[in-house]
């Protein structure tokens, strides 16, 4: 029997959760696990999953060894105290929700010290789900347009723009190598840009640009940094771990912190409900 299966990129996640839904920074001691918990009833409701897989990052650790600045652009240092406040706010509320996802919600929690998320959805989307499944990923990292290229039954979902990414007509992991990501740090061939990239792949023109040493050497150093790793020769190093749902246990963390909408008997029957479809 064919099932219904979300693939959540956490971290992509909860960064969304910083946001009010209305717009604007959330702010307070509680607010981005607030969001979190009003973001994942909604999810829930528009899905109808028959499993959610809550999947975490680890340490680059492959990634780092072929290239030391992978991602080395987004490490900041901080002088000003309210930003150091902010994030270290942020950061102690994403460790809350890391927990409340491993001990109270009915969702499958994914990890591995050495892998990144992007990594380990693939290995889901790939051996966890028959072919027979509708695998849908939510989050906005293009790298998972490679992930939709390979396999038929996965859907990628951006939830910022709010649209379903399409298949693209060419290898989009050679396209990417040639452009580079910025986001991720990862330098691109010099002088090749999004379009002449896209015509060199339409006009089968790469086999051509590869005898120049140049263009091979960073179209293949990019290449294995963006291509998703396959983990089927460590699947038993994969941790996948799942709590047992009981309202009871949420309900006294909402309390806690005060979440007063959420507490509604209405609203929170409903939110029972959903969840305990889950176990």
């Amino acid at each position: 029997m064919s099932k219904t299966i979300l693939l959540l990129d956490a971290y992509n996640m909860i960064h969304r959760c910083r946001f009010n839904w209305g717009g604007g920074m959330a702010e307070g001691e509680y607010t981005v696990i607030y969001n979190f918990n009003r973001l994942i009833r909604a999810t829930v409701e528009e899905y109808n999953p028959d499993e959610i897989y809550f999947v975490i990052d680890g340490k680059p650790k492959q990634r780092l060894e072929k290239f030391a600045d992978y991602k080395a652009n987004r490490k900041k240092e901080l002088t000003d105290p309210e930003e150091i406040a902010y994030w270290e706010n942020f950061k102690r509320q994403k460790r809350e929700i890391i927990s409340m996802v491993r001990e109270k919600l009915p969702l499958y929690l994914v990890s591995h010290p050495d892998q990144e998320a992007d990594d380990l959805i693939y290995y889901l989307a790939k051996y966890k789900a028959s072919s027979e499944d509708k695998v849908i990923i939510i989050s906005s990292d293009t790298d998972f347009i490679q992930v939709i290229n390979e396999l038929d039954n996965v859907s990628l979902y951006n939830p910022v723009a709010k649209k379903w990414r399409q298949k693209t007509p060419y290898d989009y992991v050679s396209w990417k190598a040639m452009v580079g990501d910025r986001s991720d740090n990862i330098p691109g061939v010099r002088r090749v840009g999004k379009v002449t990239a896209e015509k060199i792949l339409k006009n089968g023109l790469l086999q051509e640009k590869m005898s120049d040493p140049s263009f091979r050497s960073s179209y293949e150093a990019s290449y294995s940094l963006i291509k998703l790793i396959d983990l089927k020769e460590i699947e038993g190093e994969i941790s996948i771990s799942k709590a047992v749902f009981n309202i009871e246990n949420l309900k006294s963390d909402f309390e806690r912190m005060e979440f007063k909408s959420i507490l509604d008997p209405s609203y929170l029957s409903k939110y029972d409900k959903l969840l305990s479809e889950l176990n």
